[in-house]
């Protein structure tokens, strides 16, 4: 058996070995079956080119060699595939595509099995001879174009793809091209020019050697199929097993056979190797028991740091109280090092008040080495002399980039031995990472307690605020008291002075002239305006005690809107604005507190005339709008400001440019008005736009009100 066919049995071997294991890991992915079959049909190839030169019978011969053109063009379909889905260029509906290929890889394959690709086989002198068929330079050039779809596939992930994937396709071009080369040579070029087919046979171990050499490196550098640690341990375990091959079953073979002259037979040979791939098995887990085992016997000081840090670091990352943070790091380290003492000296510890705690921690920071071993210190050393004095070995600082927090401190070990440089490491590393712990710990408790904190402060805070609010209320209740007094107190005389004056009006005491009875007219206006204010804060009094009640009765809202329309038009002729009312023919009753709603009315055509400047216009319309009745005020006047208008509605709230116009208002209008709108089952219509004018108004249902609301609450 020659160099050739083990080079060839083992690349075949490892090409398959991979392609199946990357199949197996995903069966349904794409990728990894164009992988596999590429691997397939190439160690199809390399097998049937080497056949056809070895086969016993010119007919295998003549059938390898047509077989082996046949999986040369496979192979090479296959890994058009594969550069398709690898570069992500398959398309998302790929029947297409498969028909077009399945039918160029039958009709090629017909011709492929046929001599006017593959030529004929002949024997001669020293062996076989073949010759090319009239279409193989058609084939040849076929193949030719395959590579350039693999090449153009994987130029566009060099252009385009990440960085991973542009150096994963530079090697898979380089690999493709060289086992491209090598076919060529071997199998075509070389043949056709010195009619000598025995350079045929080095075709398939170069290509497979190659191909497998690529790809096991892309596996592994590069990360393609993110099987790399499988490739890694299969090849750490082959050198393994071929080391130990070496060294014990050669020896073994020259020993028996040539020293003892006891022949060995192939099956003994055979059982040397099993023996030897049982040993290469079963030698880790037993050379970790006895280590174990061992240790346990003859080194009971033994302890593994990475094991020990490990544990540290899980209770440090999942623990931030400073009491078990202390508690569990010290047992862990004892049961390390087995000290006789260990401890913590930290700078906040309030158990430190005495004067020895704070020398040993002075002393200690003056230092402001990482790590103070006693017996390394200088024999005079002040610290030495304290250490010594309190059985203390070592101290490690515990610090971190912005605080000091103290020192670990170790008494001696219980063995009597010395801290060696690796208890000394695992100590510096322990002790970095327990200080941040530590600090991330102190941070945490000083926040827990500021919120203790916080959380008095608000309680008392909301206490304080319960008690203003107490007494405001008192204050809110006696104000309304006072305001419900005042104003029946003030509601006598303005009763009195509106009847005199509508006596002289009316010329029941004598003759009045003409401008006697404006100035009249205007006195008796202010009158009712004041009529108008007592009721407005009679009725928020009574809201605020929740007396204010509604007197349902049936109204023709028409009439009433008629009503206040023509009591206001001289009001709107001497401010030089049109107030318009046009009244329907006919309208529904309802049932509604009409006195109240008469104010509410007043009080939006009063608004509007007093907001709109001269030469403006004012609409009051009502009107059947579906299964509602709407009453709307519309004016030219300033509008109100968008920023304010949620504000309008509120008690005592007047706009900026509200307060310019009408210095006298109150703010309890449109307050009133939505009270008593809500309280009878209605709903206020408002809009507005600043330097436009605005619409008030309100939205009654058509059907009766049956139930209104009799205690609306403020």
């Amino acid at each position: 058996m020659d160099l050739a066919v083990i080079v060839l049995v083992l690349t075949c071997f490892a090409n398959l070995s991979l392609g199946t294991f990357v199949l197996l890991r995903n069966p349904h992915a794409r990728l990894g079956q164009s992988f596999f079959a590429m691997s397939f049909f190439i160690s199809s190839w390399a097998v049937s080119n080497y056949l056809a030169d070895y086969a016993t019978l010119i007919s295998l011969n003549s059938l390898f060699n047509k077989l082996a053109y046949l999986f040369a063009l496979l192979a090479l379909m296959s890994a058009v595939i594969f550069s398709h889905l690898f570069a992500g260029l398959w398309p998302k509906n790929p029947a297409k595509i498969l028909i077009t290929y399945a039918s160029i890889a039958i009709i090629a394959g017909v011709f492929s099995l046929t001599s006017l690709v593959a030529g004929s086989v002949y024997e001669v002198d020293n062996g076989i001879a073949f010759t090319s068929g009239k279409l193989l330079p058609l084939y040849v050039f076929g193949l030719l174009v395959l590579l350039v779809f693999i090449v153009r596939d994987m130029f566009f992930l060099v252009r385009k793809g990440t960085a991973f994937q542009k150096r994963q396709a530079r090697i898979i071009i380089l690999s493709f091209a060289g086992s491209i080369v090598i076919a060529l040579l071997t199998n075509a070029v070389i043949p056709s020019i010195s009619l000598n087919w025995q350079t045929a046979k080095l075709g398939p171990p170069l290509l497979s050697l190659l191909v497998v050499a690529s790809v096991t490196y892309a596996i592994i550098y590069q990360k393609l199929f993110d099987i790399r640690s499988f490739v890694v341990r299969a090849v750490a375990y082959s050198l393994t097993f071929g080391i130990t091959s070496l060294l014990f079953i050669a020896p073994t073979v020259v020993l028996i056979n040539h020293i003892l002259n006891i022949p060995l037979d192939k099956g003994a040979i055979f059982l040397l190797v099993v023996i030897n791939l049982v040993i290469a098995i079963v030698f880790q887990p037993l050379r970790k028991t006895f280590n174990k085992l061992t240790r346990e016997l003859f080194f009971r000081d033994y302890y593994e740091p990475q094991e020990v840090l490990d544990k540290l670091s899980n209770l440090l990352v999942g623990s931030v109280d400073v009491a078990q943070i202390k508690l569990e790091s010290i047992k862990m380290i004892e049961d390390a090092l087995k000290p006789e003492t260990t401890g913590y000296l930290l700078v906040y510890d309030q158990t430190l008040q005495n004067l020895q705690g704070r020398e040993l921690l002075s002393l200690l920071i003056q230092d402001r080495s990482e790590i103070v071993v006693a017996d390394e210190l200088h024999i005079n050393s002040e610290l030495r002399h304290t250490l010594t004095r309190k059985n203390i070995a070592v101290a490690v600082s515990l610090k971190t980039k912005t605080a000091q927090l103290g020192y670990l401190i170790l008494g001696y070990k219980q063995s009597g031995t010395v801290y060696s440089s690796v208890d000394k490491k695992f100590l510096s590393i322990a002790a970095d990472e327990i200080a941040i712990s530590l600090q991330n710990a102190l941070h945490f408790e000083e926040i827990r307690r500021f919120n203790i904190t916080l959380q008095q402060r608000i309680e008392e805070a909301t206490k304080e605020l319960q008690t203003a609010n107490t007494r405001l209320k008192e204050l809110d209740k006696s104000k309304d008291e006072f305001i419900s007094m005042a104003s029946h107190q003030l509601r006598t005389p303005l009763t009195a002075i509106k009847g005199y004056l509508s006596l002289v009006l009316e010329g029941d005491i004598g003759p009045v002239t003409e401008n006697e009875k404006k100035m009249i007219k205007r006195a008796f206006d202010s009158a009712q305006k004041m009529v108008y204010l007592i009721a407005d804060l009679l009725n928020v009094s009574r809201l605020q005690s929740g007396k204010l009640i509604i007197e349902s009765k049936p109204t023709n809202l028409a009439e009433v809107v008629e009503g206040e329309v023509a009591q206001l038009q001289e009001t709107a002729q001497n401010r030089k604005i049109r107030l318009d009312y046009q009244k329907p023919a006919s309208f529904p009753m309802l049932i509604i507190d009409e006195n109240k709603t008469r104010q509410v009315i007043m009080n939006f055509l009063d608004n509007a005339i007093y907001y709109t400047p001269a030469g403006g216009t004012v609409t009051a319309a009502v009107q059947v709008n579906g299964q509602n009745v709407d009453f709307t005020v519309t004016d030219t006047g300033m509008g109100v400001p968008k920023e304010v208008q949620a504000h309008l509605f509120a008690k005592f709230y007047r706009a900026d440019n509200a307060r310019k116009m009408r210095p006298d208002g109150t703010g309890l209008g449109l307050f009133m008005a939505k009270k008593v709108i809500d309280a009878q089952g209605g709903t206020i219509l408002f809009q507005s736009e600043e330097g436009k004018g605005s619409t008030f108004g309100f939205r009654f249902p058509l059907k009766p009100l049956q139930n209104p609301a009799p205690n609306p609450s403020a």
